[in-house]
């Protein structure tokens, strides 16, 4: 998922296809304040989670709903294939949860989502807390960002992330190194083989359509890396690649871990 200089996004479907997604919504609440509401027409039913509304979509993928949940569900598939016996995921990027809503059935699970984006943090912990408890968490990081969080105080670059050293089974970067510029990519390389166990496993998604003659380009609405570039800075960082997924609604899909001594 991109912006382009009109304002749209487009959201590049495995066939070649593009999905004109108006990027709108929650750059205009954002300079008021982002309802919290769930989606009127799809209220929550007993025992289950709410659904975030459109605003809140939006901003964290797209607002329209097929799209939500089939981004969502496709990742929680996946993400389920990857996990361990009683896992513990860090799920960078979160968003309003739309792929923690597909973790939440795993019973054995416990969860951490990081977001920058304030309204979707607070909207998740209304939503999860009363049916998960202290099971799944959500945390907000103010960090700086010209196109999503331009109040932020933090240098993505310099944030330490929420979890001790090797204490995380899953890392989860749906569509944020798609965002990251290449300081804040090393970090957040760097801080993901921190914090994974041994074991573990970070499923990260990129753009891989660089400019030409470049290994690493574009801004903060989207971000092109090389794959061969992508897991040299990797190794760098101790992380080496277990599997290549492939295309997942459009973006590369890599699962990395640590390297052995």
């Amino acid at each position: 998922m991109h912006a382009n200089v009109s304002g749209m996004v487009d959201f590049a479907l495995e066939d070649g296809l593009q999905l004109k997604l108006m990027n709108v919504l929650w750059q205009q609440a954002a300079a008021a304040v982002v309802p919290l509401n769930n989606e009127p027409k799809w209220p929550a039913q007993p025992y289950s989670l709410p659904i975030p509304n459109a605003i809140l979509r939006e901003a964290s993928s797209v607002s329209e709903m097929d799209a939500f949940f089939a981004i969502g569900e496709a990742w929680g598939h996946m993400v389920a294939h990857f996990l361990p016996e009683n896992p513990f995921v860090l799920d960078l990027g979160c968003g309003c949860g739309k792929l923690a809503r597909f973790l939440y059935l795993n019973p054995r699970l416990r969860y951490l989502g990081v977001d920058l984006f304030l309204p979707g943090i607070e909207w998740s912990r209304n939503a999860f807390t009363p049916l998960a408890g202290d099971r799944f968490r959500f945390e907000h990081f103010n960090g700086h960002s010209e196109v999503y969080n331009p109040q932020g105080t933090l240098k993505p670059s310099e944030y330490r992330l929420p979890c001790e050293d090797r204490t995380v089974d899953t890392v989860v970067c749906a569509s944020l190194f798609t965002h990251l510029l290449e300081p804040d990519c090393v970090h957040y390389l760097g801080e993901i083989a921190r914090v994974l166990k041994p074991s573990g496993k970070a499923i990260i998604s990129l753009h891989t359509e660089p400019a030409p003659g470049s290994l690493f380009s574009g801004n903060e609405a989207r971000i092109d890396i090389a794959p061969s570039y992508f897991l040299e800075l990797a190794g760098r960082e101790g992380l080496r690649q277990g599997e290549r997924v492939g295309l997942v609604y459009g973006q590369d899909v890599h699962v990395l871990e640590l390297q052995t001594p």
